[in-house]
């Protein structure tokens, strides 16, 4: 009876990744050609259609625009044919984003991970840390703006985790050759 259950479990997330495959197939013909691209592998996924969610459990990796998503589990929701929000857990999930060949990659920890891809915000929320260009916060709760940089670092309530900045202060070498003999 369990195998059997286990049969019929692997041939429901079989079809349902072909109806989402096939409907993302369709979506792409119609997008132009800077459309993103999701890639996930877990230990196993299940699809829901009448959510229209699909959930990946065990070791999941997640990959889209220069971006990784690690944790134990996501959970991805979409609407038609639109990723609406990718939700990670683990301990920690992490996250990791090319930047310009200029700068230094941003990286990220937290309990839980939330990326809204059409605005490109990244929500972090328990035991919360960014890393960017040599700075770093950590806090309950980021919210970070991957566009526009912006940051937004606290807590839901005064008794939990304060919020920490370290910040990379460069040096001026100019200054510092002038004053010294």
């Amino acid at each position: 009876m369990l195998r059997r259950r286990i049969r019929i479990s692997s041939r429901a997330v079989w079809l349902g990744c072909l109806v989402f495959l096939g409907s993302a197939a369709r979506a792409e013909s119609t997008q132009d050609a800077s459309a993103s691209q999701l890639t996930i592998e877990g230990d196993s996924a299940v699809f829901l259609q009448e959510q229209n969610t699909i959930e990946y459990v065990g070791n999941v990796v997640a990959f889209m625009d220069g971006m990784r998503i690690v944790g134990d589990r996501v959970l991805v929701e979409m609407n038609a044919d639109r990723i609406e929000r990718i939700t990670t857990n683990g301990a920690p999930a992490t996250f990791w984003q090319k930047r310009h060949a200029t700068a230094r990659d941003t990286t990220a920890a937290a309990n839980t991970i939330v990326f809204l891809p059409d605005s490109s915000l990244l929500e972090l929320s328990g035991s919360a840390s960014l890393k960017q260009d040599g700075n770093e916060v950590s806090s309950a709760l980021i919210r970070y703006d991957l566009t526009l940089g912006q940051l937004d670092a606290g807590s839901p309530n005064a008794s939990q985790e304060r919020v920490r900045m370290q910040l990379r202060v460069p040096t001026n070498s100019t200054q510092r050759s002038s004053e010294e003999p």
